[in-house]
């Protein structure tokens, strides 16, 4: 059996790049065509396949942001995925799509209904489907695993195939192999977020400022997952760290330990997002996955928002998240004043952890969409 997994998104590509790994153990071949980006989430595990685009806005959604997009290329970009599909009518007996609904319309277009359709961007309690998506969905795809079972029973009230079997999230949180606990013993861990685009650097100085104005009064250490393509030592520059060089590596996937003004020791870790999280008392950040699977396994996050972030998407992200999620603007001393409630309360912390869990929902999807496609 030769199947393509098609992911729209970075988020997206890192979610399908687990599920394209557990494929390959059970049929012939499994291809990957990520939408948009180099799909640098794949390597190692399957073959990517088709034309490659590139998003002006780096997949960030902001107000203008689909027009840019639009304006360098992602018409062209998408027209391009379509023909491919096309040209190679009879090269895959199942496809599986990762993402929204552009997935399923852009396979539909290139001559293959999708097998299975794996939504990981609506929700029951922010975002649910139009009636347009809901009949679009009916024709472009055989059997859907929705996020929650609102969605799924929203779709089999009109005879579509669907179903709920856990968050594919929360089935790919990317792990390390190394014990930090040592790292943090004694001390209160936060992670720190700077996202995986241009903007990484910046954002992660604005970050550490926020730390610098809490760290005289708690005891803190910083944990950060560096994504792949950021380098570690403009992110220590950035933020006007001492760089500690090799000292203290505890292992592989620790890249680097620096210290701030204060000595307040700052750890990077390549990804590693569940195993940063669990040693953490908040996560904060821009980057969307890993903020929602924090949030999944009982840690509270600060969401950064950029001014020209769409207000529509930031109102159903609240919605979704309930108060597991606090809002900041990217501003240092606003950050610190909605970060240090949190250090300062540990029960509160844990509250917030909760209804995090509860919205995100556990995993499952991963081993369903397995068995589905591989028939296991």
């Amino acid at each position: 059996m030769r199947v393509l997994v098609i992911s729209n998104g970075y988020g997206e590509d890192a979610m399908a790049a687990f599920l394209a790994r557990e494929l390959s153990r059970h049929v012939d071949l499994v291809e990957a065509l990520p939408t948009v980006g180099p799909g640098k989430s794949y390597d190692g595990i399957c073959e990517t396949v088709g034309p490659r685009g590139d998003l002006a806005s780096e997949g960030h959604r902001k107000v203008g942001s689909l027009l840019k997009d639009f304006q360098h290329g992602l018409a062209f970009t998408a027209v391009s995925h379509v023909k491919f599909m096309r040209d190679n009518k009879a090269r895959w007996d199942k496809v599986v799509t990762v993402g929204d609904i552009i997935g399923p319309l852009l396979s539909f277009a290139g001559g293959y209904k999708v097998d299975l359709h794996i939504d990981v961007y609506n929700s029951g309690y922010a975002r649910q489907y139009s009636a347009a998506e809901k009949q679009a969905l009916k024709r472009t795809t055989k059997k859907i695993l929705c996020r929650d079972d609102i969605l799924a029973g929203s779709l089999r009230a009109l005879d579509i195939d669907a179903g709920f079997a856990g968050n594919l999230m929360m089935d790919t949180v990317p792990e390390l192999d190394i014990d930090i606990a040592p790292l943090c013993a004694g001390k209160v861990g936060v992670t720190l977020l700077p996202g995986s685009r241009a903007a990484a650097p910046k954002l992660f100085a604005v970050e550490m400022d926020a730390i610098n104005r809490l760290s005289q009064k708690y005891p803190l250490v910083i944990l950060v997952p560096v994504a792949t393509g950021v380098d570690v030592g403009s992110l220590i520059q950035s933020a006007g760290l001492r760089n500690l060089i090799d000292q203290n590596l505890i292992g592989g996937e620790h890249l680097g330990v620096a210290a701030s003004f204060d000595q307040t020791e700052v750890h990077f870790f390549e990804k590693g997002i569940g195993t940063l999280a669990r040693q953490s008392r908040v996560v904060v950040g821009q980057a969307g996955t890993a903020g929602f699977q924090s949030a999944g396994l009982g840690i509270p996050t600060i969401a950064l928002v950029p001014d020209d972030a769409r207000p529509q998407r930031v109102r159903r992200n609240e919605r979704l998240m309930g108060e597991s999620r606090i809002t900041s603007p990217v501003d240092a001393l606003q950050l610190a004043n909605k970060l240090e409630p949190l250090l300062k309360d540990k029960a509160e912390a844990e509250r917030r952890g909760k209804i995090g869990i509860e919205r995100m929902g556990p995993p499952g999807a991963l081993d369903a969409a397995v068995r589905i496609i591989a028939g296991t």
